[in-house]
């Protein structure tokens, strides 16, 4: 995965640098911005100074909008998050978190406290303790003239000098009407004299310098590169493009637990650094996507990585991405990101595969939460035929034009545990599913039996009619889904012939409908149930959406096979009561007890899957009772 984002780094600064004229090793403006990080703030704040005669006085802020254009003028490359400094004088200003039982001038004084500590951080200690003795050691060495070092002393005392009123300003510039939202932030930079620091090589020097510094830190020579696997005149452990491991933890470090010898974890020569760095930042801002509560980053693979094959699939990918911001484009879709480009993926031959990278922040530093490698065209092919065969069969079973299937239909059961649980515990599970429908893994459906009836359950004790329907629905979808994937993992059948019914036209379609009679017995109980409680909830007027007085027999769907054979006399009963025990109900009811009765002592089916069963049989209730219409003849039956 490293190596492919690093591939792409690379094909990008040669286009850049051939775009140019430069080589890539003399074109230090496309190194420069591997290294800047993107400016996502609503605002950028100028700290103007300007020259009059041997010094520098401050002339006030200058407030303007982001633009993507600037950001090499801009000159932002984040160094140490919290309290270090960064790669340059740059930074993000937000304002304080702060309570609604502050007074104004509470939370004006609160700002600036927030201010002064940040500037400290990184405005002041950045010339005091990075740029001053920079200037002083290129002076020294002759790279850079006594002129240029006197500037930068004099910007270090305009700063120091004029700190508490550059303070105020920036102070009561956050409180202006761009700022009144909490989480709003500005980016803090310079001009000077009518310029930005990024057009000064000076600044862009020590930028470099002080990355390579970094890099020394932890580095060794003539070894070989990680990445390239070419034998390299010096390589670094420090490269963080990538946070998976810090180096501040003895737990993280090979070599005697000492940092010195952290190059041995992941040894990265500069050039590939850059390409790193340049990958990246294309990634994240051309192939990052929305995964429901995560994102993450779409990494593409050539299997004959030439010039012309990236630029022609990176064309493709990006072009289509604008194209559906800008709506003139649709794709199908499996996520929640209306720019998802997965379905123009899997029309590709497989000279290409996918890596999805997810990621989470996490004290400083990113965690993998997951990584799917080596995907090709080909499966997503099977799994965009899979949902639209899905879609297909259910608009027809579930008479419902409408219905269009996404992991959604998965996540419906895998975010809460618990209904009352203010954040969601399931992801784990998620992530798992997610991982086994991309390299195509076996699900085990007692496994999402638990989970499908955990919701199922719920819905009864909400006495919530219509989301135990959908619930039920998305359940049966997932199983059709999985199963034409072919991922599916069932039980095998224990029964050496199986049991044909009236109603195998429906049956043998359902996913888990096997060659158990228990199981089909089942689904006509649940089938009947669902007549029963309609007809039940029209006669006596209740709340649309609201569980009829017979859904008090369902235990909260929590049963067993005792209480399968058991209801079937109630519901029969209840029927009767209600008129509704005509010919179609009859051989409904009576071909779910020939079943049960067919059925060995122990059908050795969990509580979960029984319980599932009936909620499926309960779902396909109507499209049955139909069915049984058709067969009988029976026009007589009670609308519900």
């Amino acid at each position: 995965m490293i190596e492919a984002v690093a591939e792409i780094g690379k094909f990008l600064i040669e286009k850049k640098s051939k775009a140019s004229g430069k080589s890539c090793a003399d074109d230090q403006s496309n190194n420069l911005s591997s290294f800047l990080t993107p400016v996502e703030s609503e605002k950028v704040i100028l700290i103007c100074l300007k020259q009059k005669q041997t010094e520098f006085e401050y002339c006030g802020l200058d407030l303007q909008n982001p633009l993507v254009s600037r950001a090499q003028l801009y000159l932002f490359s984040q160094g140490a998050k919290g309290g270090g400094t960064n790669y340059s004088p740059v930074c993000i200003l937000t304002k304080p978190k702060t309570p609604k039982t502050m007074t104004e001038e509470q939370v004006k004084q609160a700002t600036k406290e927030q201010v002064e500590k940040v500037f400290k951080q990184k405005v002041e200690n950045w010339f005091l303790n990075k740029a001053l003795p920079l200037a002083k050691k290129f002076s020294k060495q002759g790279d850079i003239s006594k002129e240029d070092a006197y500037f930068i002393q004099c910007i270090s005392q305009a700063v120091s000098e004029n700190r508490e009123k550059i303070i105020e300003d920036i102070s009561e510039l956050l409180f202006e009407v761009e700022f009144e939202k909490q989480k709003s932030s500005a980016l803090l930079t310079f001009s000077i004299d009518g310029k930005y620091i990024g057009e000064y090589e000076i600044f862009k020097s020590f930028l470099l310098e002080l990355i390579k510094e970094k890099a020394e830190r932890s580095s060794s020579q003539d070894k070989t590169c990680s990445i390239c696997k070419q034998k390299r005149e010096n390589v670094s452990g420090t490269v963080n493009v990538f946070k998976f491991y810090t180096i501040d933890k003895p737990g993280f470090i090979r070599g005697g637990f000492s940092s010195e010898n952290a190059w041995k974890n992941f040894p990265v020569c500069s050039s590939c650094q850059i390409h790193l760095s340049e990958g990246r930042k294309y990634l994240e801002k051309e192939l990052q996507f929305k995964f429901y509560n995560f994102k993450y980053l779409l990494i593409p693979q050539l299997i004959f990585s030439t010039s012309s094959a990236y630029s022609e699939v990176l064309d493709i990918l990006q072009n289509t991405k604008k194209e559906i911001s800008l709506g003139e484009k649709a794709l199908e879709r499996i996520t929640d990101d209306e720019n998802e480009i997965l379905d123009v993926i899997s029309t590709f031959n497989d000279s290409i595969s996918v890596t999805f990278l997810f990621m989470v922040p996490q004290m400083g530093a990113e965690r993998i939460v997951l990584m799917i490698e080596d995907v090709l065209p080909s499966h997503l092919k099977n799994i965009f035929d899979a949902k639209r065969h899905t879609e297909r069969k259910y608009r027809t079973v579930f008479n419902n034009p409408d219905i269009n299937f996404t992991f959604q239909q998965i996540k419906h059961f895998f975010s809460k545990s618990n209904r009352l649980k203010k954040k969601s515990d399931l992801d784990s599970y998620f992530l798992e599913i997610t991982e086994s429908i991309f390299k195509k893994k076996p699900i085990d459906f007692q496994f999402l039996a638990a989970h499908f009836c955990r919701r199922l359950q719920d819905s009864i004790a909400n006495k919530d009619f219509f989301d135990f329907y959908t619930s039920c629905s998305y359940a049966i979808e997932v199983l059709e889904f999985l199963n034409k994937l072919e991922i599916l993992k069932l039980k095998g059948d224990e029964f050496g012939m199986s049991y044909e019914t009236p109603f195998d036209e429906i049956l043998n379609e359902f996913p888990v409908a096997s060659a158990n009679p228990a199981v089909k017995g089942i689904i006509l109980v649940g089938a009947l149930c669902d007549i029963l409680m309609r007809i039940q909830s029209t006669a006596l007027s209740k709340t649309p959406g609201k569980m009829p007085p017979f859904a008090k027999n369902l235990k909260g769907l929590r049963l067993k096979q005792s209480d399968i054979v058991s209801l079937l006399p109630k519901i029969e009963n209840k029927l009767m009561e209600y008129s509704s025990f005509g010919k179609a109900n009859r051989l409904i009811a009576s071909s779910a007890s020939e079943l049960l009765l067919k059925s060995p002592v122990d059908w050795k089916l969990s509580a979960d899957e029984v319980s599932f069963y009936f909620a499926c049989g309960m779902n396909l209730g109507q499209k049955i009772r139909e069915h049984a219409k058709k067969l009988t003849g029976d026009t007589d039956e009670q609308e519900a």
